[in-house]
């Protein structure tokens, strides 16, 4: 149980908030690797990657990869878990705390095993980072990539389900560490751009910017403007380019789940990271502790977390929205010994600032820029800020649309609201959403920028809508903006057809031969309306649902797969009642609670009996 509440914790404080960064494994090849000559129709396309989706592996002091059981390499994002030394760190503080029922020691070992698990990705005072990790990088296309390396990259962007025009050898992923230095990630992207170039022969790249990747873009744009000479498009995807609110909340110590109410009350379920069994089994098992001990491990936690590793970060300071970054920066950068660390940070604040204006100049040289933003769904409730924007999930609208005006999650703009027009000077446009929960108008790329309703940030990859736009558009310059194709209009559904594909290639190893001919055709046309819905890419938002329920039923029926049951909750009615009858407390807190309960309620009909004889 220790093992997984930690394992869980983990996820609650990280997951999504957050990686020493190697230089370039070798000089930039200078040999030409693309086969195409002058006169080529395309563009090299370079995917600058997300949070975590790079390939940063756990190595021994010698510099080799650090193996699990099966043999396979271990990933440091967003931490190195080492079971035996953290059940040693951890055991005896627990069973005296269990024991006890006082903090003998927990919280300080707790927030030990969170120094020990993410110190792998800790920095010096240089924002340099110092743990043993090594980044897997890719000093070449595609095409030149092995099956290793091609898992890697499909397990992020799944270029083998989406064909494109695009020559294999002129698309490159540029790999980075999250926890890294901003400024050297800056000048490491420079350098690849740069190696493209030479090894495709071209004097202009495509950029593929998503989350946080955008933002090493963004700065290089700031710091080194004579690269924007060096773009022919670029197409943002939920970019940060004025991070995230959750990472403004964390660094300014606005954080809901340090409050054990909040935590027992609607925090682990409105994660959506943990189903509803899974969430409130957690709040039942966590009451072994009493609530200040828990609170206290909880906060020790963070703040190692975010002191510890956090703050050293500069990539991480990239992800604090402009108006938290001054209240942020006066509470752990005022130092003297963290003036080199500022130094970085205040400078990235700047090209922040100029984010948009940059952006403008890009477009003003004639850059084609685009942009992919998803709505409609609460950040993640870390910071108090969960519920007071729209957003995706992790990023608020505001800092992946550049500024678009929004109503909040489940409202919508007034009535009598009219388009505020803030960058869209054409009358003939409507830039409101049929929802009427955006105004895109007020956005920077009203005309090019493309809104996904209900679609979750993390999930991004899984929307084959917008991965055949992104392939269109860095293939092919007929799509100009959001009027140029019926088949990508400006405000679309999101969608995940994961788990769709997932029943179709079950479906597609299904022996006919073997089935009546009335389950045959139910599963064909299950099959045929599954096909009929991925093909499309405007279509009802339960679309895929309902192509989800069709196959399911059929391959129930052809005995091909079991229906998963759902198991009744029993932990939902135990928790609610713990928490309705003693808030946040503690098993070992409940009976005195209950004779304090029982006396007041003796006294009460004591004194209300007495005062009816009076």
């Amino acid at each position: 149980m220790k093992k997984s509440v930690f394992r869980i914790l983990c996820v609650l404080l990280c997951l999504l908030l957050m990686l020493p960064f190697s230089a370039l494994a070798a000089a930039p090849v200078s040999e030409k690797i693309s086969t195409c000559g002058d006169g080529c129709p395309f563009y090299p396309t370079i995917i600058v990657p997300g949070l975590g989706q790079s390939s940063v592996i756990v190595t021994d002091d010698d510099g080799n990869p650090v193996l699990d059981r099966q043999g396979n390499k271990i990933s440091a994002f967003p931490a190195y878990l080492q079971t035996g030394p953290l059940i040693k760190k951890m055991l005896l503080p627990t069973l005296l705390t269990l024991l006890t029922q006082r903090d003998m020691g927990f919280s300080d070992a707790f927030a030990g095993a969170i120094d020990l698990s993410f110190g792998i990705n800790s920095s010096d005072l240089n924002g340099k980072n110092t743990g043993n990790v090594k980044l897997e990088e890719f000093l070449y296309p595609y095409s030149e990539c092995n099956d290793y390396e091609r898992e890697i990259i499909n397990t992020h962007i799944p270029f083998e389900l989406y064909p494109t025009d695009l020559p294999a050898d002129h698309i490159y992923y540029y790999s980075y560490n999250s926890f890294g230095n901003h400024t050297d990630l800056v000048d490491h992207l420079i350098e690849y751009i740069q190696m493209v170039m030479k090894q495709t022969g071209h004097n202009k790249v495509n950029l593929v910017p998503l989350s946080q990747g955008s933002g090493i873009v963004s700065a290089m744009l700031d710091y080194h403007p004579e690269t924007m000479d060096w773009l022919h498009k670029v197409m943002f995807v939920v970019p940060a380019l004025d991070g995230s609110k959750i990472i403004g909340d964390v660094f300014n110590d606005r954080i809901t789940f340090l409050n054990a109410d909040y935590l027992y009350n609607g925090f682990l379920e409105e994660m959506t990271l943990l189903d509803e069994p899974t969430a409130r089994l957690i709040e039942v098992l966590l009451r072994i502790f009493p609530d200040e001990v828990l609170t206290a491990a909880l906060q020790k936690g963070v703040q190692h977390l975010v002191e510890n590793t956090m703050i050293r970060s500069t990539s991480m300071w990239s992800l604090c929205p402009a108006a938290d970054y001054e209240s942020a920066a006066a509470r752990y950068l005022s130092s003297p010994e963290m003036a080199a660390i500022k130094t970085q940070t205040d400078r990235y604040q700047q090209a922040r600032l100029h984010a948009r204006d940059n952006v403008q100049k890009l477009v003003e040289r004639g850059v084609q820029v685009f942009d992919v933003a998803e709505y409609d769904i609460s950040l993640i409730n870390v910071g108090e800020r969960w519920n007071q924007q729209n957003a995706d999930f992790i990023i608020q609208l505001d800092s992946t649309s550049l500024g678009a005006v929004s109503a909040n999650v489940g409202e919508t703009l007034p009535a009598d609201y009219v388009q505020k027009n803030t960058h869209c000077t054409d009358p003939a446009h409507n830039h409101i959403s049929p929802d009427r929960v955006v105004d895109a108008s007020a956005g920077l790329l009203p005309d090019t920028t493309f809104y996904f309703k209900n679609q979750r940030h993390d999930l991004t990859q899984h929307n084959d809508v917008i991965l055949k736009l992104a392939m269109q558009l860095i293939a092919h310059d007929e799509i100009k903006d959001v009027y140029s194709s019926p088949d990508f209009p400006q405000f679309n559904y999101g969608r995940n057809v994961k788990h769709l594909r997932e029943l179709l290639e079950k479906a597609e190893g299904v022996n006919r031969k073997l089935l009546t001919k009335k389950k045959a055709a139910a599963l064909d046309a299950a099959v045929a309306l599954a096909n009929e819905t991925l093909s499309k890419t405007v279509d009802a938002p339960d679309a895929i649902p309902k192509a989800e329920a069709a196959l399911t039923d059929a391959l129930v029926a052809a005995g091909a797969m079991r229906r998963e049951l759902t198991k009744p909750n029993v932990f939902e009615p135990l928790s609610l009642w713990l928490y309705k009858h003693f808030g946040p407390n503690g098993y070992s807190e409940m009976p005195l609670l209950t004779l304090q309960a029982g006396y007041q309620a003796v006294r009460l009909f004591v004194e209300g009996l007495f005062s009816k004889i009076a």
